[in-house]
């Protein structure tokens, strides 16, 4: 199954964050800058694509329609129990 780019996503749940596509994910420092993880949506992997910056001790993540491109929701990445989960929130 191939991961979607787009699909309904709940606000304010907390979704498991699957894997980098540079790779395993090991630290949050990973979600600085341009980056794009894979999250375990509800019908399936999603990619997430846009740019990290540093929240006290999370990430807050702007999603992107493409890179350098309009915002399409905001989440929070920050480590799990059992690993890194990333969560959409209402910004404004």
């Amino acid at each position: 199954m191939t991961a979607q780019s787009w699909h309904s996503i709940a606000s304010g749940k907390p979704y498991p964050v699957t894997g980098l596509t540079s790779g395993e994910v090991t630290s949050l420092d990973q979600f600085l800058g341009d980056a794009e993880f894979t999250i375990d949506g509800e019908g399936g992997p999603v990619v997430v694509c846009g740019h990290g910056v540093p929240l006290e001790d999370k990430i807050r993540f702007h999603e992107k329609d493409t890179v350098g491109g309009k915002d399409v929701r905001v989440w929070h990445v920050s480590s799990g129990g059992s690993g890194f989960v990333a969560e959409s929130i209402a910004a404004f």
